[in-house]
């Protein structure tokens, strides 16, 4: 979940409390609006991401895309029924989206390929793009790809630190929340300490807040 992208001649990023993506051309100094619609016809914002010179959002009616010279974003996939993408993030010239119960694999966006949809991660919530791997914030810590996301692997698991439901990176560090707080790391996620004054990529995106609800689709009590 990469808040802040870097594309040629410009930065993007996300902002949550106005639902609407901004625009820096002065290396993240000064921000201007990039796209905004009051009447939301794309819905709410969940992610975006940079992929083969467009911007690509996943929001809660589906997945569009637009040029970076101008918003004109067009939708190139529909949500999925009874389990929706949540993030999107851009890996190896490849897309990736996960669900809370599954990650997905395209080229373009429009034709998904399931890569794992197994159980010992619990839910996913976020992805990110960070040092030459594809991280996951998943309801039992963080995790690694291999293959093309048809494997997970453990990079830190905590109960202490409760279920993480968002995951950032800038230069060496990765920042997280979790229902419990907010973490930074900086040896790609293998060992958390707190970050009281919650300082980050994220508070720069949202004014001061850094608040997310975790996506989460209730489990159906008769599979456990």
């Amino acid at each position: 979940m990469p808040l802040v992208i870097d594309a040629p001649n410009a930065s993007f990023r996300l902002n949550y409390l106005f639902n609407r993506i901004e625009i820096s051309h002065d290396s993240r100094q000064s921000w201007t609006i990039f796209y905004e619609d009051q009447n939301q016809p794309m819905g709410t914002l969940r992610g975006l991401t940079f992929h083969r010179g467009e911007i690509f959002i996943v929001t809660d009616s589906g997945i569009y895309s637009s040029s970076i010279e101008a918003p004109k974003f067009s939708q190139v996939s529909p949500q999925r029924k009874g389990a929706e993408f949540v993030d999107i993030e851009s890996f190896d010239n490849m897309l990736y989206a996960c669900t809370n119960e599954a990650i997905f694999q395209a080229s373009s966006g429009a034709r998904w390929r399931l890569k794992y949809d197994g159980k010992a991660c619990g839910h996913f919530f976020s992805l990110l793009n960070f040092q030459g791997k594809l991280f996951a914030a998943c309801e039992k810590g963080i995790y690694v790809s291999s293959q093309e996301g048809k494997f997970w692997h453990p990079r830190f698991i905590s109960k202490e630190l409760g279920m993480f439901v968002a995951l950032d990176g800038r230069e060496d560090k990765l920042f997280a929340q979790t229902d419990k707080g907010f973490y930074v790391s900086e040896d790609s996620a293998q060992h958390w300490h707190p970050q009281p004054n919650v300082q980050g990529p994220w508070t720069e995106a949202m004014g001061g807040s850094m608040l997310f609800e975790p996506r989460l689709k209730k489990r159906d009590k008769t599979n456990g």
